[in-house]
């Protein structure tokens, strides 16, 4: 790839990487603090500390804040300046990703990204804190599916187009990842104690992902921690499991560089490609027996390792979240 190319490549790979991390993290901000507001005599386990975790970025807080609630959760993962990964900071690195390559998408594109950012930043943090997050996090929902549909409407399905794909599916993939195993504990344990599994924070996780309505077409049961597990990891078909989104970053790295099925031209897509055999071809009751959480920081780790590789193949240097 020309140099210039590497750039334009580099900047849409991470512009969209902010606005699926943005939208990510709304989505299990706004569901899970409903669902923890709604339960107040129930053993909930999820609290407010996990939703930093599940966002990646724990250690940060705990330099912040000495307490984890519903406030300090919210500003962190909202609106904080110095989280390099909150809602409005992942909108501005989009929109400053876009501004360089302006000639380089559609126009309709930028006015979108560009009129999301401002919209973001006419929140005031100190009314939405008190207010709680709903129409903050909606509001940022909705303007990360708009600007996803008027990309794929607008925006040339080029190589350009690719690296947008790929950097969409490889951070859903890490956010599902995060999701399921923050949870694994309480899938874990749940059954060996003895106790009956919370189905409120069963139904908050599948919402988190937009998973609800397909967990109940495809089991016809109640909620079962084992299953919820498995349509989150392994479902072929459902846009944020795991499975789905590194078959998306495989055929969007097959269509860069032309490799045909069955081969590998660089570490990415070998990489993605031993990655998604494993989650064809695995059980989740074989995934259970290995260790879910083992197993689960091992794909965390070949995820980032293949995002590594695609900065070293692609845009000649290792670009770190």
């Amino acid at each position: 790839m020309a140099e210039m190319l590497s750039r334009i490549a580099d900047s849409l790979f991470w512009m969209a990487r902010y606005i699926e991390r943005a939208e990510d993290t709304a989505r299990i901000l706004d569901v899970n603090y409903h669902m923890i507001l709604e339960q107040p005599h129930q053993s909930y386990r999820l609290r407010w500390e996990p939703l930093t975790v599940m966002a990646g970025e724990e250690k940060p807080f705990q330099r912040i804040y000495s307490e984890a609630n519903a406030q300090t959760v919210f500003e962190f993962l909202a609106f904080r300046a110095d989280n390099p990964s909150s809602i409005v900071q992942c909108i501005a690195k989009a929109r400053e990703n876009a501004r360089t390559i302006r000639d380089r998408i559609s126009r309709e594109m930028w006015e979108d990204l560009n009129g999301l950012y401002y919209m973001v930043n006419r929140f005031n943090p100190a009314e939405e804190i008190a207010a709680g997050p709903h129409r903050f996090c909606d509001a940022m929902k909705f303007g990360c599916h708009r600007f996803h549909g008027v990309s794929d409407a607008t925006l040339p399905h080029d190589e350009g187009w690719q690296f947008l794909r790929v950097g969409w599916s490889l951070e859903r993939a890490e956010a599902t990842a995060r999701l399921v195993d923050v949870q694994y504990h309480n899938l874990l344990e749940a059954p060996s104690a003895g106790v009956t599994p919370d189905n409120h924070q069963w139904m908050a996780v599948l919402t988190s992902v937009g998973a609800y309505e397909a967990y109940h077409r495809r089991y016809h049961s109640p909620i079962r921690p084992e299953k919820v597990a498995e349509l989150l990891i392994l479902h072929p078909d459902l846009p944020r499991s795991i499975r789905f989104s590194a078959t998306e970053v495989q055929a969007g790295l097959r269509a860069i560089s032309g490799t045909r099925p069955g081969s590998y031209v660089n570490e990415a897509e070998r990489l993605t490609g031993k990655l998604l055999e494993g989650l064809q071809y695995d059980t989740i009751e074989e995934i259970f027996g290995r260790g879910l959480h083992s197993y689960l920081c091992d794909l965390l780790r070949t995820i980032r390792s293949i995002g590594e590789d695609i900065a070293r193949t692609y845009f000649y240097y290792a670009v770190m979240a």
